[in-house]
């Protein structure tokens, strides 16, 4: 911790003497589910004008989330309020309100509907109890404007912010991009114009192939493919279009980060971010493969074709801020979230013991243990991710005490294989810890809305999910990933590491703006 605080310190001292040239526009940039360690093991094949040009070695910090488990939306609200989720209350996806006894997601709002897609609800970032990046330029400079792009809600309005024009996300059903009425009355008229282009019809009949085969003979390649002979890989989206009937399917396939980036240089050009003194910001979420990212190991064919796409795409983006905004006028920063980990067959190969953790069966054998010690009762009103939540008002009826229903369940979830860790809401509310991984836990821990137990897994191990498109029970455990500054203001010279939660005070430091006194601790 220590070191980390000083690597801050030394990091504004730096930008205190960095060059006085103000950034216009500040672009983040956010990529879900990516390995890492593929910019090394793809170097060679990228470009300097794409990611190469921002992820050098004299570019990267390694971050440290510091909390238990990195999952996209608590990762998004803790990059952009500065605080750790026990502060910004982004617990998981979702989590069990017991003030109104069900589950509540952490974008999902019932005052808000969607704009673009009728009658459907929209999202707020209500649930974030901070103010954020773009509240801290909206705060200094009511011209400022801030934009957010994903293919996920979730991630559009985390990032975003309470303080966003607007926060675009794809839609499912339609295949255009869409937003919520908590930001404007209607969608803006170029975006309407934009969405009629139907760019998602255009990737959907183009099917997935990799870049080298699309120089050469596509057709002999689907035909290989249908009959089993190729050697690379085809896709043929609009048969899963068809037989799916959903846009989801963009969504595993490198074109919806194509996608974003198509959606951010029209935001650069219709809505002049960028272009005066007064500073922007453009929050962008790219993603790997999204639901699809554990069906292929981390070497296959298809991540290695989402990568060179991302970097082509980020050349783009950045010959497009080049020439609108221009070299020395903006700021980027890219950084990850939910990093991929290696799966337990890819980790067999190196003899190390791993498997899959399912908390479905372990908390199915939890409910039987509980009856069999406490009698006949719903004991666990839900669970998700590594929280298991109690029927508190049940136990107060059988006048249990809760610290001690707790305690059995922490003692019965260390015996499973692939736990490492077990503590309850108790000890977390009443202890306080310095170091180890209790830090973790109490990092992630709000008193409201956590569960009264949670557990962590061993390295090696990861959760098993219901269904390929189970995102509640998705996280990983890499809570250092590398986070990369290029642009107007960052010091030539960086420190090695620093906590994620740093992050934000030195960006406000960028844009000579203050820190939001909710991140000011």
């Amino acid at each position: 911790m220590k070191k980390s605080i000083t690597g801050l310190f030394i990091l504004l001292q730096l930008i205190g003497f960095a060059a006085e040239n103000k950034t216009r526009l500040i672009v983040g940039v956010t990529i879900t589910n990516f390995y890492p360690e593929w910019l090394i093991i793809y170097r060679n094949d990228l470009s300097m004008e794409g990611l190469r040009r921002i992820a050098g070695e004299d570019h990267r910090i390694m971050a440290d989330y510091r909390y238990l488990y990195s999952q996209s939306g608590v990762d998004q609200a803790t990059i952009y309020t500065g605080l750790l989720p026990s502060e910004h209350g982004v617990v998981a996806h979702a989590w069990y309100d017991r003030l109104r006894n069900k589950r509540q997601n952490n974008v999902i709002s019932d005052q808000c509907l969607t704009l673009g897609e009728e009658g459907a609800k929209g999202m707020s970032p209500d649930k974030v109890q901070a103010l954020s990046l773009g509240c801290a330029l909206k705060m200094n400079n009511a011209f400022s404007k801030v934009y957010s792009v994903s293919v996920n809600g979730e991630e559009a309005v985390m990032s975003g912010g309470s303080c966003a024009n607007m926060a675009l996300w794809l839609s499912e059903n339609t295949g255009k991009w869409i937003s919520s009425d908590y930001y404007a009355d209607s969608l803006p008229g170029w975006l309407n114009t934009y969405n009629a282009k139907m760019e998602s019809d255009f990737f959907i009949r183009r099917g997935w192939m990799s870049l080298a085969d699309e120089k050469g003979n596509g057709t002999a390649l689907r035909l290989k493919s249908k009959v089993g002979l190729g050697s690379n890989f085809y896709y043929d989206l609009a048969q899963a279009k068809r037989k799916f009937d959903t846009y989801r399917i963009l969504k595993a396939t490198p074109y919806a980060n194509t996608l974003v980036t198509d959606l951010a240089i029209e935001l650069l050009k219709t809505e002049q971010l960028g272009r005066d003194n007064d500073p922007d910001l453009l929050s962008l979420n790219f993603s790997c493969l999204d639901y699809m990212n554990r069906d292929f190991g981390v070497y296959a064919k298809e991540f290695q074709d989402v990568v060179l796409r991302l970097d082509q795409d980020m050349a783009r983006l950045l010959a497009e801020l080049d020439a609108r905004v221009g070299k020395g006028n903006y700021t980027v920063f890219l950084t990850f979230s939910e990093a991929r980990e290696l799966l337990p067959e890819e980790l067999s190969k190196m003899r190390l013991m791993s498997g899959y953790f399912s908390v479905f069966k372990a908390v199915a054998l939890l409910k039987s243990f509980l009856n069999l010690v406490y009698g006949e009762g719903d004991w666990i009103v839900d669970y998700d991710a590594t929280q298991i939540y109690l029927d508190r008002q049940l136990i107060e009826q059988k006048k249990i005490p809760l610290k001690e229903i707790q305690d059995k369940i922490a003692d019965f979830m260390i015996e499973f294989e692939g736990v490492g860790h077990v503590l309850t809401g108790y000890s977390l509310t009443h202890n306080a810890s310095s170091a180890g991984v209790e830090v973790l836990f109490q990092n992630a821990f709000s008193q409201k809305r956590s569960g009264d137990v949670l557990y962590s897994l061993q390295p090696t191990w990861i959760p098993s999910l219901k269904e390929p498109e189970d995102y509640h029970a998705r996280y990983s455990k890499r809570n250092r990933v590398p986070l990369y500054l290029y642009g107007a203001g960052v010091p030539a010279v960086l420190p090695k590491e620093c906590l994620m939660t740093s992050l934000l005070p030195l960006l406000c430091d960028i844009l000579h703006i203050p820190v939001p006194y909710t991140a000011g601790k």
